[in-house]
């Protein structure tokens, strides 16, 4: 199955560049045009890590069906044997994590086949859980089983107040934008051990890692 997240609608910054030029020491507003890029590169990276939303933003998730070459035996068997892929018609009968938190909202939900017109369904034909992190989205009366290739999720993510996103996390950014404007050559593709550490607790765990 391929499963892709994009942006709809962008966050707001949840760190100011006057925030950031303190933090580095930075005096004038000369370099104003790169700390803005590190910054934006910093939360990406923070949020990717935490599979987070920080800031209220629109995502749009999608999943289609594409099932791998290897569902099948390679050569005769008498036996019975399993696909080695969950088939898409079976997927939606057991809730389903959204891939960011803190989830706010569902905007639509849409499924269909490619080329063709998608459906929306019914907000009554679907529950989301906001219990849990991550937050679990069911769909209910058989809705997702019909015939087709891809389910699109537009939803809204991100804590409602910059000012409740824990501490850590916002320290953990200041860390990385100061590394990534201090280290603008090839300084490997680490993070920052302080940062990884003021992250880790808020990281969200899933079966995939």
């Amino acid at each position: 199955m391929y499963s892709a997240i994009g942006v709809v609608t962008p966050p707001a910054t949840l760190l100011s560049l006057d925030q950031v030029r303190r933090h580095i020491r930075i005096d004038t507003e000369d370099e104003d045009d790169l700390l803005e890029i590190y910054l934006g590169a910093a939360t990406t990276m923070a949020e990717e890590f935490l599979a987070r939303a920080l800031v209220t933003q629109t995502l749009r998730w999608v999943m289609a069906h594409s099932p791998p070459t290897n569902q099948f035996p390679m050569f005769p068997f008498t036996a019975f044997i399993l696909p080695l892929w969950m088939p898409y018609s079976m997927l939606f009968q057991r809730p389903v994590e959204i891939p960011r938190s803190p989830v706010q909202s569902i905007v639509s939900i849409a499924t269909g086949q490619w080329g063709q017109a998608d459906t929306v369904l019914d907000p009554s034909s679907y529950h989301l859980d906001l219990n849990t992190e991550p937050s679990r989205l069911h769909l209910l009366n058989g809705a997702g089983n019909f015939p087709s290739d891809h389910l699109i999720v537009e939803f809204v993510a991100g804590y409602a107040d910059p000012a409740s996103v824990p501490k850590p996390i916002v320290m953990a950014i200041l860390l990385l934008t100061a590394f990534l404007y201090e280290n603008r050559g090839d300084a490997g593709g680490d993070m920052p051990p302080a940062a990884t550490a003021l992250l880790w607790p808020y990281k969200i765990q899933t079966f995939g890692g």
